[in-house]
């Protein structure tokens, strides 16, 4: 009997239950050797590359660009060309039967969607509407046939005519758009993260005029550095100093790494991915901004591998640019910390026995309390606007 290969939705990490497919890379009756690029997949991060598990033809698809399916899943089929069309559909039937049973997402082109505020009832006779009812009906051109309504024998009320008056015209009907499966993700993470950890944060208030004149420095000799670029390496070098915080809290045990595996919480169309910068701590000024200037644009162009996403001890959030003055954010688990950068502003400090217009900008550190307490939290904000501020040595 001719072989038949299964081609089925695979699992990238414990975290994955189901993908979204993107795209084919072959059509139907194409021959497909093993190991070529078969299909694209969206999973929580990135968009995956799905081998060929065999070699033949491309005999069934069975699942279109957009369909998100639970691992396992059955999406193709491929066989040799003397394979029956009988032989292919017994091994669908009997494939499906073996796995759990899906749908395909609806898109939102296909969804039906019912008109909103659909009349319960047509009667507009005086005894059917109130008199003040019935005076804003016409002061707003509201068909009353087409409102519902709640009083006894559908009597419409002040509150029915309002209420139909809100809500969107035929006009400005929502599109309903489903969520992909790394938007699904990381919100599921997300509440996930919200429940479970216990978040508690501190604030602190960070004097940058050292920081913005190492960086005004550097770009007189030619070097092209940011602000985050230096708050990483500050972060970095923090860190060694407060294992506590460089760690991950996995099962019961804390584990507390000996190098800075730094992630930067990026925004996508897709949504949000942390690329993550490797031994933040060991690498120069220079290396970490060419670095992060890589890793960026990798993530717009989607092209960040999951080496290059997972595994990070800290994360930074930086939404400075803008114009945020400070923000809380939630912890990546299974780290135990999380450092939200707000906007460089101007403010007016007594110096000197007068005032002066100083450069500040706020960090807030969101922290697992079963793992750092408030004291070593607000240590290692210590030792980081200490960093800061000789900023001349980063």
């Amino acid at each position: 009997m001719t072989a038949i290969t299964a081609v089925t939705m695979p699992k990238w990490g414990i975290e994955m239950t189901e993908g979204t497919i993107t795209g084919w890379h072959f059509a139907v009756g194409a021959p497909v050797a093993k190991g070529a690029p078969l299909l694209d997949v969206e999973t929580e991060k990135i968009v995956n590359v799905v081998d060929s598990p065999g070699s033949g033809v491309l005999r069934r698809i069975l699942a279109d660009q957009g369909a998100t399916l639970p691992v396992g899943a059955l999406v193709g089929i491929i066989a040799g060309a003397t394979a029956s069309e009988a032989d292919i559909e017994s091994f669908r039937q009997n494939f499906r039967a073996a796995v759990l049973s899906f749908e395909p997402e609806v898109t939102a082109s296909k969804q039906a969607t019912a008109p909103l505020g659909a009349a319960s009832t047509t009667a507009d006779s005086d005894g059917q509407v109130s008199p003040i009812a019935r005076r804003i009906a016409e002061r707003l051109g509201i068909d009353l046939s087409q409102v519902r309504g709640t009083g006894r024998n559908g009597r419409i009320s002040k509150d029915d005519v309002e209420a139909h008056a809100a809500q969107p015209s035929a006009q400005n009907l929502p599109q309903r758009v489903p969520m992909s499966a790394r938007r699904l993700t990381i919100a599921r993470r997300l509440l996930e993260a919200k429940q479970q950890i216990p978040h508690y944060r501190l604030e602190i208030d960070v004097d940058v005029t050292a920081l913005l004149a190492r960086r005004a420095a550097l770009a007189g000799q030619g070097q092209r550095v940011s602000v985050n670029d230096l708050l990483v390496r500050a972060t970095a070098l923090a860190l060694l100093r407060h294992p506590l915080v460089n760690a991950q809290l996995v099962g019961e045990e804390i584990l507390q790494y000996p190098h800075a595996d730094i992630a930067l919480a990026m925004a996508t169309e897709a949504g949000l991915i942390t690329p993550v910068v490797r031994d933040a701590d060991r690498k120069t000024l220079g290396q970490i901004a060419a670095e992060i200037s890589a890793l960026a644009e990798r993530a717009r162009n989607g092209t960040l591998t999951r080496e290059q996403i997972t595994g990070g001890t800290f994360t930074v959030s930086n939404l400075g640019m803008y114009g945020v003055a400070r923000f809380d954010a939630i912890i990546n688990p299974p780290q135990v910390a999380i450092l939200a950068v707000g906007a460089v502003g101007e403010r007016v400090v007594p110096r000197g026995g007068g005032f002066a217009a100083v450069d500040f900008l706020t960090l807030t550190m969101s922290a697992d309390h079963r793992v750092v307490d408030g004291a070593s939290g607000a240590a290692f904000l210590a030792t980081l606007r200490e960093l800061l501020g000789a900023a001349e040595r980063l």
